[in-house]
């Protein structure tokens, strides 16, 4: 009651309505999602899902292609690939794999920044029991064969980033060059 001796609703129309409305929507998101645990997930087969590639030379660039099967009784989403390194990307099918098709993510990975083994891990997030599977593939990267600093290019890099050092390694230490002796001064020892 207010002061007049009135009642007072807890809700007008409006707040009436508004209540209602958004309780039905979140009823409705409630219930898509529980029926999205059970009713849509589906089982998926990855093609090799591990692999090893022949070495590449440092620079060169590695296309991956990998098939992922669409093997259960539901349509196929695939979310989001997450590759361990910024060094390679991926693009991935958006659209629903129909059951018994398949995807495929294609994957580029860039050697510029690596030398020697590389192994690279990829979550791929699904709508599936587990939620995400895993794909890896490992490459070795060497350096170009045909290029070799000489030793200039290798004394001028040392030269510059040890400026004294090299210095006393041809030369010697300032206080440990030894000393000249007048050869006409020179006794002869027998």
């Amino acid at each position: 009651m207010n002061r007049n001796g009135k009642k007072v609703l807890f809700f007008d129309n409006g707040k009436l309505l508004l209540f209602l409305s958004v309780s039905i929507i979140a009823l409705s998101l409630l219930s898509a999602c529980s029926s999205n645990k059970d009713g849509s997930m589906t089982t998926i087969k990855i093609e090799d899902p591990e692999r090893k590639y022949f070495p590449i030379l440092q620079g060169q660039r590695q296309n991956i292609n990998v098939k992922v099967f669409n093997t259960g009784k539901n349509p196929l989403k695939i979310f989001a690939v997450y590759p361990s390194c910024g060094c390679t990307v991926a693009k991935y099918p958006t659209k629903l794999i129909p059951v018994g098709e398949y995807g495929t993510i294609e994957m580029e990975y860039n050697s510029n920044k690596n030398l020697g083994y590389v192994g690279i891990y990829t979550t791929i997030k699904t709508n599936t029991k587990e939620g995400s599977q895993t794909f890896f593939f490992e490459i070795n990267v060497v350096p170009d064969p045909h290029y070799t600093k000489d030793y200039e290019e290798l004394y001028n890099a040392d030269k510059e980033a040890n400026k004294s050092l090299v210095k006393e390694l041809v030369d010697g230490a300032a206080n440990q060059q030894g000393y000249i002796v007048d050869p006409k001064q020179m006794r002869k020892f027998k």
